[in-house]
């Protein structure tokens, strides 16, 4: 059995030298995203699309606006989420999109997809990370949307 699942978000995007993270990397010093967490579109779109493909809720289910997730690093939401599934669920593909105006992404797409494969314990070849201008659109906002196709693997049963 297959099933997909589809991710999205969005967040502020301000000069600042917190740093903006996105699948985990820091793509800049210069501006950070607005967020309960370290407001990482691009991992925050994925870990809906896998759970979503799961049918295993959304992120704010998994890791609720509290205290304990202030702040937090985005890239371990997706590590949990790979743990979360255990060996129910077998990552084939994710596909996504980043739309970011002031930062370009391309010296940086390599090191951000072999992040996200790290946190899901699976190969850089089967995740795809796709920078998008906006055309100046849309500047004072980071969105992100991600595809995720999962295989049942083990005991379909369980």
């Amino acid at each position: 059995m297959y099933r997909a699942g589809i991710g999205y978000d969005v967040h502020p995007i301000a000069r600042g030298n917190k740093g903006l993270f996105l699948g985990g990397v820091k793509v800049s010093d210069e501006f950070y995203l607005h967020g309960h967490s370290d407001g990482d579109v691009l991992s925050h779109a994925i870990v809906d699309a896998i759970l979503g493909a799961a049918g295993a809720g959304n992120i704010g289910l998994w890791f609720p606006e509290n205290e304990v997730n202030r702040g937090r690093r985005s890239i371990e939401f997706l590590a949990e989420v790979r743990t979360g599934l255990t060996d129910s669920w077998e990552i084939v593909n994710i596909d996504s999109v980043v739309v970011i105006g002031e930062v370009r992404l391309s010296g940086c797409i390599a090191e951000i997809e072999e992040s996200i494969a790290q946190a899901l314990k699976v190969s850089s070849e089967i995740i795809s990370v796709k920078p998008k201008s906006g055309n100046g659109g849309g500047t004072q906002f980071v969105q992100s949307q991600a595809i995720c196709l999962l295989r049942r693997v083990g005991n379909v049963d369980a």
